[in-house]
C-alpha cells in the first residue's frame, strides 16, 4: 500500500493550500493510499540547530513523530502559500529539519538519508499573485532535494489565489492534483 505523507504549512485552517493538498490526498485514498496529514501550524517546534540535536537523536518535541512519518512515506506532499515571497515559515523550519535526517557520511553514502528509498516529493504551492512571481519552488530548493533522494519531484502550483477557496474554482489545477494522485499511488501500487 502507498504510504502518503502529507505536510500542511499554512498558519490559516482551510486555506487554499490546506483545500489543493486534501484534494490530492482524497484521491490518493480513493485509489487505495494509506494518508497522514501533520498540519505544521498547531506543533510546538525547533530548527536544525547544527549539531544534530534537532534530529531524530535529539531533544523530542512535536515534529518529532512527524519526521518518523516523513522516513516511512512513499510520497511525501509539502502544501504551502507563498508568504513574503518564499514558503512559509512553519514549512522552512520543518524543512530545516530534515537535515537531521542526512546520515553522518551523507557527503559519500550512496544513501544519503534515512528517507525510504524511491521516495516521491509533491510540492503543493499557492500564491495570490500570478506565475511571474516567485518561480517554482522545486527549482529554487533543487540541490537539497537532490542530496535529498527523492526519485520524483512534482509541482501543483495555483496562482492568484487570495480568498479561502479560491483554488477550488482553478479546474485545471483540481484535475493536475487528481491525475498526479491516480499517478503516483497506481505506480506504487504496479511497482509492489
Amino acid at each position: 500500500m502507498t504510504r502518503v505523507v502529507c505536510l500542511l504549512g499554512s498558519p490559516r485552517p482551510g486555506g487554499n493550500s490546506d483545500q489543493l493538498a486534501s484534494r490530492f490526498c482524497e484521491v490518493a485514498a480513493r485509489e487505495g493510499a494509506e494518508i497522514v496529514t501533520h498540519a505544521l501550524r498547531g506543533l510546538q517546534y525547533s530548527g536544525y540547530v547544527g549539531d544534530g540535536s534537532a534530529g531524530l537523536d535529539g531533544p523530542e518535541d512535536d515534529l518529532t513523530p512527524v519526521l518518523e512519518d516523513v522516513k516511512g512515506a512513499d510520497v511525501l506532499v509539502l502544501a504551502t502559500p507563498i508568504y513574503f515571497c518564499n514558503m512559509t515559515g512553519q514549512m522552512k523550519l520543518a524543512l530545516d529539519r530534515f537535515f537531521g535526517l542526512f546520515r553522518p557520511d551523507y557527503l559519500t553514502n550512496p544513501e544519503p538519508t534515512e528517507f525510504k528509498p524511491g521516495m516521491a516529493l509533491v510540492l503543493v504551492q499557492v500564491q495570490g499573485e500570478g506565475p511571474e512571481f516567485y518561480g517554482d519552488l522545486l527549482e529554487q530548493y533543487g540541490p537539497a532535494l537532490n542530496r535529498m533522494g527523492f526519485a520524483r519531484r512534482e509541482l501543483i502550483r495555483a496562482c492568484n489565489v487570495r480568498a479561502a477557496g479560491d483554488v477550488m474554482d482553478d479546474a485545471g489545477v483540481l484535475e493536475r492534483a487528481e491525475r498526479l494522485a491516480e499517478e503516483l499511488v497506481q505506480g506504487e501500487s504496479d511497482g509492489e
